[in-house]
């Protein structure tokens, strides 16, 4: 059965569809200043329905072929806003939101306005509430790891007191929020034992540490205690 001939009316009705939900999502986009605002959703959403009216124009019957054709292309145009400085990749979000975008429009390029309008409010309610809280999780997690630190702390002392020193920074750390990564003894200078005792700590607590070092140096046969810190 031949496809009922698209008219005038129905091309410039499906076309308009595709640039309404394409200017809703770039709003969005434009409102928060992200990327593909008003200007690109609204060509992305339109280019996608032109190539679907193409279909129905020449009555090709091979609306698969067009529909990938798009998602290739559109996914040129996504790649070229995805960044990479270093380990750190930006554009992700908008790449994806310029690719959805070409869905809609091609739903609404189709004839398929509720399904397109159904997409374009997904696209937008994800866009305006998960971005919000993904950004709260980053800033979180970033807060938290910055506070976090390990202690490298270093003694020298004498062979008979490495048993104290020891013993002096697992009391330091016990019932308090640090926690003993590594303990190490080797022979340094001479005679003396070298402890090396890497700590870890959820927040900076210099002033403890510092206290610990000053409590390791009155030690008997002890001749040196400092520490640095460094990230995790």
């Amino acid at each position: 059965m031949k496809p009922p001939e698209l008219t005038a009316l129905d091309f410039l009705t499906r076309l308009g569809v595709a640039a309404v939900l394409g200017i809703a999502i770039g709003f969005e986009r434009q409102w928060r200043q992200r990327a593909a605002g008003l200007h690109t959703s609204s060509l992305v959403a339109v280019g996608a329905a032109l190539f679907a009216l193409l279909d129905g124009i020449i009555n090709a019957g091979d609306a698969t072929r067009i529909v990938a054709g798009v998602v290739t292309g559109v996914g040129f145009i996504a790649g070229g806003v995805i960044l990479r400085s270093g380990l750190n990749v930006t554009g992700l979000n908008t790449a994806a939101t310029i690719w959805a975008t070409a869905a809609v429009g091609a739903l609404a390029g189709f004839g398929l306005w509720p399904q397109a309008t159904a997409g374009a409010a997904a696209i937008i309610v994800l866009n305006l509430f998960l971005s919000p809280i993904a950004d709260a999780i980053n800033t979180r997690a970033r807060q938290r790891q910055d506070g976090e630190v390990v202690y490298k702390v270093t003694v020298l002392c004498e062979a008979q007191s490495q048993a104290a020193v020891s013993a002096a920074i697992l009391k330091a750390i016990s019932g308090s929020s640090l926690s003993l990564q590594s303990l190490t003894r080797h022979y340094a200078e001479g005679k003396y034992i070298e402890v090396n005792a890497d700590i870890f700590s959820p927040n900076h607590q210099d002033a403890k540490v510092e206290e610990l070092a000053t409590a390791l140096l009155a030690l008997t046969g002890v001749v040196r205690a400092d520490w640095q810190s460094t990230s995790p």
